[in-house]
Order: C-alpha cells, then structure tokens, then sequence
C-alpha cells in the first residue's frame, strides 16, 4: 500500500475517503500575495475609542498609509479628541503629510507627498 493510499485511510470524511479535489490550489494565493508586495499605500479605517489607539495609528502614518478616521466616538470627550488630533498631526508633520477634519467626525491623516484639499468641490 503507497502513502497516498495510507494517508486516503486516515483522513476520512463522513461521505467516504478524501478526494485530491478538496483541497485548495494555494497558486491563486500566491498570486494575491505577489501583488500585494506590489502596493506601496493602502487606505486604512480606524476608529478613535481612547488615547490607546494612538500608538497603532501613529504606525500606521509612519507606515506611509492614508488613515480614514472615525472620531464620532470619542466626540464626548473633547480632551481625549483635542490630545489625539494633536498626536496625529505631529506625525503626519514628521513625515510630511497633512491631516484635517471631514465633517464632524472624520479626519483623514495622508502621508508624505499628499496634500488635502480643504475646498469642497461643487457639482456645478
């Protein structure tokens, strides 16, 4: 008896044997992962709970990402707000980036050699 045949004993479904079909061609997902290598910024959500997300927002800045930021639940502390926004902001100046508010609870943080447009375009 080969192994194939060995291991068809072991690993048995409640319809009968295994069959080869049943797995996963994992060369679709190292196509993905190749072209993930490729990506040099990724846009990222996040929400603002507490004074301990900064730490993981900061690396992402420092990451080179674009942060889309939720700060309606913070929004009843403005200290906890007012401290965070002045965290980021100091991290997006160190690499060259630029942050600002989008309504009243988004920020948007951009890394180095993006500038946010602050003048709301209009459909006209």
């Amino acid at each position: 008896m080969g192994m194939k045949e060995g291991l068809g004993k072991i690993f048995v479904k409640k319809e009968g044997l295994v069959d080869e079909g049943d797995y996963l061609d994992i060369e679709e997902y190292e196509a993905e992962l190749k072209e993930e290598q490729d990506v040099k910024m990724y846009i990222k959500t996040a929400e603002l709970t507490g004074l301990y997300d900064i730490p993981e927002l900061k690396k992402e800045i420092y990451a080179g990402n674009i942060l889309i930021l939720d700060i309606s639940l913070a929004k009843q502390d403005k200290v906890l707000v007012e401290k965070a926004i002045k965290d980021l902001k100091m991290a997006a100046l160190d690499v060259g980036g630029d942050i600002a508010g989008v309504g009243d609870y988004q920020v948007i943080v951009a890394p180095m050699g993006t500038k946010i447009e602050r003048k709301k375009m209009s459909g006209e």
